[in-house]
């Protein structure tokens, strides 16, 4: 080993004892938990920013109010991304190639292909209902080259990422914190500047990265400390963001017409500075004092995030059936049992219910090995 090879890995274990103590598990786990209860949260008040209309920037509150509660949960699926970017490029066990891919790929791409099929027969019901079946051509468009459903992306993003892990565990290795620094920084500028100018020469070539970036900075922010200087200008900016956002996006869809989402999006840096914010102080917390002194607390939180990525592949179609009234009551932000509510209020209350219902369906479901094991 060289003298930069050695320097780098002593850079790193330095830093790893410094933040990596015996309950990262923990913490890991209450941000999993978080992220989950966050996303459904999010998906149950996303769908009315599409209420944008000619009047709606200044007259609609649903929209206006769903802008600013969403703005306050982006972080949550960057958090999922960040979690296994921690876990995996921090992980010292060595793997032979074909064991680390099979059992990682396994774990997805077996779900995805379940869930999707469920989510494609949920998709056509209208169809299959009235006895026309969907064309061929049309389920695999569907599949290969369209989101089955919204949320269904993630599985396939996630799966790229696990290609590419056994190179950037071989880099990170190697790497110094500033060559990790560089990286990072020049992915988010890439992805950033593709967004807002997506033809200018450099970027159109170069802006190919996706989300190795998130993946990269829940290794970094679980390896590497954050110093107070830092913390004391990040965490006031961090509060800052979700209101900036809401503003941009406000001021961008009455530019546009339309409901504009350019300020939401992962890459946007108002989105990065309030999920690694958000994730230090989630990673720096006490959670070992809290699971003390809330041990109920701590076990539902331990339990959603074990159960949450059955969750997470389950809450959307819970909150469509909740919303369509399906299931003969109507839920939604809105309306409770078809009781006018105030928005934020109905939100909040739609996503709990939500939530719920998916752990409750979802430990159902894990009765049995074989969705415990392989689907959820």
């Amino acid at each position: 080993m060289n003298n930069r090879d050695s320097s780098a890995q002593t850079e790193r274990e330095q830093a790893s004892a410094s933040v990596s103590s015996p309950n990262k598990r923990l913490y890991i786990s209450y941000i999993r938990a978080i992220a989950a209860f966050a996303v459904v949260q999010m998906h149950a008040v996303g769908g009315y920013l599409y209420w944008y209309g000619k009047e709606a920037a200044h007259l609609h509150p649903q929209f206006m109010a769903a802008d600013v509660y969403y703005s306050f949960l982006r972080w949550a699926t960057p958090f999922f991304i960040m979690i296994s970017g921690s876990l995996l490029l921090d992980n010292p066990r060595e793997q032979p190639l074909g064991t680390f891919l099979g059992k990682r790929l396994r774990r997805v791409l077996i779900p995805f292909a379940f869930w999707g099929g469920i989510y494609l027969l949920y998709y056509f019901r209208s169809a299959l209902y009235s006895g026309q079946l969907p064309q061929w051509r049309e389920v695999a468009h569907k599949i290969f080259y369209e989101d089955i459903y919204f949320h269904l992306w993630f599985l396939p993003m996630i799966a790229g990422l696990y290609l590419l892990t056994p190179v950037l565990k071989i880099w990170v290795k190697a790497a110094t914190r500033r060559n990790v620094e560089y990286f990072m920084g020049l992915i988010f500028l890439f992805n950033t500047l593709h967004q807002y100018l997506p033809g200018f020469f450099l970027v159109k070539h170069f802006a190919w990265f996706g989300y190795v970036g998130y993946y990269l900075l829940g290794y970094y922010l679980s390896v590497y400390p954050i110093s107070l200087q830092w913390k004391r200008w990040l965490y006031p900016a961090a509060w800052v963001m979700p209101f900036l956002s809401a503003g941009i996006v406000w001021w961008m869809s009455v530019q546009k017409g339309d409901y504009d989402e350019a300020a939401f999006v992962y890459s946007s840096p108002n989105i990065l500075l309030m999920t690694g914010a958000w994730f230090v102080f989630l990673r720096d917390y006490d959670w070992e004092g809290f699971a003390y002194q809330y041990p109920r607390l701590h076990r539902w939180a331990m339990y959603l995030a074990e159960v949450s990525f059955g969750v997470y592949l389950i809450h959307p179609l819970l909150l469509d059936i909740l919303k369509n009234g399906y299931l003969g009551i109507s839920i939604n932000p809105h309306a409770l049992l078809d009781i006018p509510v105030p928005f934020a209020l109905g939100g909040l209350l739609t996503g709990i219910i939500a939530t719920a219902l998916s752990v409750a369906l979802i430990s159902l479901l894990r009765r049995f090995a074989l969705v415990r094991e392989w689907l959820t």
